[in-house]
């Protein structure tokens, strides 16, 4: 066999195989609109803080990855007196993007931060499992995610550059 690109020429043949070998996940609309585009797949939706509709405080942007059923937080922050900060002042608007996803019927809310200040920062990882197990921090907005009922739920090693990880972040929304 032979690898080729993806172009919008095949798609259609792609989406009639699709549809063909698993018709309960696909028909050919659904599978054809998947590869064609996100916009069935993934949207974003976003809310924001302000004294009023025109001053803009603090912003959340966040993904809705419908067929993980789930969303998740893009980009995040708050003008704190001049001083950007994140998701620990942005409390409004996480629970306004929970009620959304479970009005949406989403199961998962994920997020994500940046390794500095965590144990593993600048350290290679052998064993995410063991990284997972033994992590430790001290970061405001870290415990703040733990206190809204978020855990860890990956590491994605290397995302920034060597030694700077991604610490992946879930809550279970079904309960």
């Amino acid at each position: 066999m032979k690898v080729f690109e993806m172009t919008s020429e095949a798609i259609p043949k792609i989406a009639r195989l699709m549809c063909t070998i698993k018709p309960d996940w696909w028909d050919y609309e659904g599978a054809f609109s998947q590869l064609s585009g996100v916009e069935d797949t993934i949207r974003t939706v976003g809310w924001y803080l302000g004294e009023d509709e025109n001053t803009p405080k603090g912003w959340i942007l966040c993904r809705e990855l419908i067929g993980y059923r789930a969303l998740e937080l893009e980009c995040s922050g708050f003008d704190d007196n001049g001083e950007f900060k994140l998701e620990h002042k942005l409390g409004e608007l996480i629970c306004a993007a929970e009620s959304y996803a479970r009005s949406k019927g989403y199961l998962t809310f994920r997020s994500g931060m940046s390794s500095i200040g965590f144990n593993i920062h600048k350290k290679k990882i052998n064993s995410i499992a063991d990284a997972i197990a033994n992590l430790e921090c001290d970061r405001i907005d870290y415990k703040w995610y733990l206190e809204q009922g978020f855990q860890v739920i990956g590491i994605q090693p290397n995302a920034y550059e060597k030694g700077f990880h991604l610490i992946i972040l879930g809550k279970d929304l079904s309960e």
